[in-house]
């Protein structure tokens, strides 16, 4: 039985490494296959007609003569088929994706909560569907962010509160409504993936990606696989304590460090600095109540040197530095990747991290910002999908 196990596992890692030669150095002829990966003749002929037969893999007959017949040449298909990634945040991103995750199609919707926001969910889907129906592109399957602790596989949404989603099973609802196989995962773990599949994570064995926005959550890709938990709550560090004053206390909508650092928490910390006294200088024209301020514009205001806004800013770094730092005492990536809808400001908060960090860890991972921006979860979404749906499409790195 184990040697029956090592020699399927064996066939599907040839399988996907001839794939993932093609993809990256393609066209090439079988020989230069069997070269490159020293695999016998033999091997590469039986991988080959299980591609071609998938449809994975299309033959040309344009390879250069050495004096004799020309050789085939084998070239991977990113278009066979197609995948929809969907990022769920304050709107729904959908895109169309070939195989090689290049995006051929976008559309968004603004979310809403209950029902209404599945059946906005499953109109964008089914919109991209159509969409690949004109390019003449099959769908091979849907890959789905949503912003909540996520069973996989079992696609159930634990708890959502901006969705309203509690225990939805999202995955059963969108495949019996659809047709079409969907998996479902936790939004920042997807933004992980992408970035490990396509982005500043590319070529990096462990590595944890922290998005900021509303909340402040990681994914987190450990030896080549994305990290989940046992109760698929591993990267929930918006719950980090970053202190022993915040002990004790309750939070109901958001952790303890997105409260404070999370761009609620900053806006809120921002109106009490400002009800307290102090010069509201390049922020003026928001007051005199402080309801129109937002994160965006306190940390532009801080960019720009304002002095109020400089003092937040400072605060959240203390705060995020302390969550960088349990991360790389505990998890020891190679890099951290800053990432969600603060991350136009990374100027304000990975410099300065660096320096609060330095001299006080045993290792400093390296700290970079996203390279995908907003398409990393879309991207994360289409390579789920993806794995899930084949075992020749990915190597150990982008494993799910």
């Amino acid at each position: 039985m184990g040697h029956t196990g090592d020699a399927t596992l064996i066939r599907r890692v040839n399988q996907s490494a001839v794939l993932e030669t093609l993809r990256e150095e393609g066209p090439l002829a079988r020989s230069d296959i069997a070269r490159r990966l020293q695999l016998s003749p033999p091997t590469i002929t039986r991988i080959v007609a299980g591609l071609l037969e998938s449809g994975l893999v299309f033959e040309r007959d344009d390879g250069a003569s050495t004096g004799g017949r020309p050789p085939t040449l084998l070239e991977f298909n990113a278009r066979s088929s197609s995948i929809i990634g969907v990022y769920i945040g304050q709107h729904m991103f959908g895109a169309l994706a070939d195989l090689n995750g290049q995006i051929l199609k976008r559309r968004s919707v603004l979310a809403a909560a209950g029902d209404e926001g599945v059946q906005r969910l499953i109109g964008l889907i089914e919109d991209l569907r159509d969409e690949a129906t004109l390019l003449g592109i099959p769908v091979r399957a849907a890959g789905i962010g949503a912003p909540s602790i996520v069973v996989f596989p079992t696609g159930v949404v634990a708890w959502s509160p901006s969705l309203g989603w509690r225990n939805l099973p999202l995955r059963q609802i969108l495949e019996d409504t659809l047709q079409l196989p969907v998996f479902i995962e936790n939004e920042v773990n997807l933004i992980a993936l992408g970035e490990s599949w396509r982005g500043a994570g590319r070529g990096i064995n462990s590595l944890v990606c922290i998005s900021l926005g509303d909340g402040i959550g990681a994914g987190v890709v450990l030896e080549g696989n994305l990290y989940r938990g046992a109760q698929h709550a591993a990267g929930e560090i918006g719950y980090i304590i970053p202190g022993e004053r915040f002990l004790g206390q309750t939070y109901d909508s958001y952790g303890c460090l997105e409260g404070l650092a999370g761009s609620t928490g900053i806006v809120q910390r921002m109106r009490a600095r400002l009800a307290a006294g102090a010069p509201a200088g390049l922020l003026e024209e928001y007051g005199p109540d402080w309801t129109r301020l937002t994160a965006p514009t306190v940390l532009s205001a801080a960019r720009n040197g304002d002095p109020a806004a400089c003092a937040v800013v400072a605060e959240t770094v203390d705060y995020l530095s302390i969550a960088v730092a349990n991360l790389a005492c505990i998890l020891n990536p190679d890099r951290i990747i800053v990432s969600g809808e603060m991350a136009e400001f990374g100027d304000l908060f990975i410099e300065p991290i660096r320096l609060r960090l330095n001299g006080l860890l045993p290792a400093v991972p390296d700290i970079v910002l996203s390279e995908l921006k907003t398409d990393a979860a879309i991207l994360g979404a289409v390579a789920t999908a993806l794995r899930q749906t084949s075992d020749a499409l990915f190597v150990q790195s982008t494993r799910a």
